[in-house]
């Protein structure tokens, strides 16, 4: 099992920039790396300079010619930032850096799981998802078709079409099939997720989070039992996996803390939370990469959420480099 040394330092850590928003509901998350960028200068970080960073090529410019897809928009464009993604996390871990992805809409969270199993293939791996929103839907099962509600379905290999509504068109099912098998075999086990502050989601998800028994850490056991606590029982959780990947979705946190996002669900944790539960988790040697996504500064106030999300981001940082 390949494992980073001992003692982290800045030369091991590599950014890797996703400035993607094709999948998302509403245009702006590809803008949130920038409003990243806009807090570090204000607080006088040197942070975008002190790792080496990488920039994935998006396809943006797609929108404005619409997609012929309705069951999963632009899954044609949006599958070739998810490979790029996943190319560059395999090449990442394979020169012994860890990855920490900053997206724009969340889809592409599906490229870097298939990364790590690219990079991984023996290996079992366990994700902690932070997100208000299940992203467990399919083609079979969206009624959006926005596809930064699938990548979980994508990295765990399954249609769920026992619960479809609808049926996908031979084109948007062979982009689909291929996405899945991206990294020849499954990403991730179904069973190895670990929900926090999971809080907005739709029956044909709920079937999936029955189905297979997935652990959710609601925002009022966060707060009842305390971040520390709920950390120790996730660790406890996935004990069994070889690697832990973070995924942060910033909707997690309440919009009363975090507006600039596209889909922002009352009931969040609290930003002091947010700050802490990241904190925590990146601690855990097993943790081999952690990624932020979905801000939108066309929603946002004074860049308040780009604030928080680069104190979470750049604490997180010093976490991972003191603890290792």
């Amino acid at each position: 099992m390949n494992r980073l040394p001992n003692k982290m330092s800045k030369a091991k850590i590599k950014l890797i920039e996703v400035p993607s928003d094709l999948a998302g509901a509403k245009s702006g998350a590809s803008m949130g790396i920038n409003a990243l960028k806009l807090s570090s200068l204000h607080d006088g970080s040197k942070y975008f300079e002190d790792f080496p960073s990488v920039v994935i090529q998006d396809e943006n410019r797609a929108v404005y010619d619409g997609t012929p897809h309705t069951c999963a928009k632009y899954i044609d464009k949006v599958a070739l930032v998810i490979e790029r993604v996943a190319e560059e996390v395999k090449k990442t871990k394979e020169q012994a850096l860890f990855p920490i992805v900053m997206a724009g809409d969340h889809s592409t969270c599906a490229g870097t799981m298939l990364g790590l199993k690219m990079a991984y293939p023996h290996d079992r791996i366990g994700v902690v998802y932070i997100d208000a929103h299940a992203d467990f839907h399919t083609p079979f099962t969206s009624p959006s078709g926005n596809m930064h509600g699938m990548p979980l379905a994508i990295a765990t290999d399954l249609d769920n079409q026992e619960v479809a509504i609808q049926t996908p068109s031979v084109a948007e099912r062979a982009h689909w099939d291929a996405l899945k098998s991206l990294a020849g075999t499954r990403a991730i086990d179904p069973r190895d997720i670990v929900f926090c502050a999971l809080r907005d989601y739709e029956p044909a998800e709920a079937h999936l989070l029955e189905q297979y028994g997935i652990k959710n850490y609601s925002t009022s056991k966060i707060t009842y039992e305390g971040v520390k606590k709920v950390v120790e029982n996730i660790f406890e959780d996935l004990a069994h996996c070889d690697h832990i990947y973070v995924s942060f979705d910033v909707d997690s946190i309440d919009p009363l803390y975090i507006p600039g996002t596209g889909t922002p669900s009352d009931g969040g944790i609290s930003f002091e939370q947010a700050l802490q539960l990241n904190m925590e988790l990146i601690k855990n040697p097993k943790v081999c990469c952690w990624e932020s996504a979905e801000i939108n500064p066309i929603l946002d106030k004074q860049n308040i959420s780009g604030k928080y999300s680069f104190v979470i981001l750049d604490e997180v940082t010093k976490s991972l480099i003191e603890n290792y």
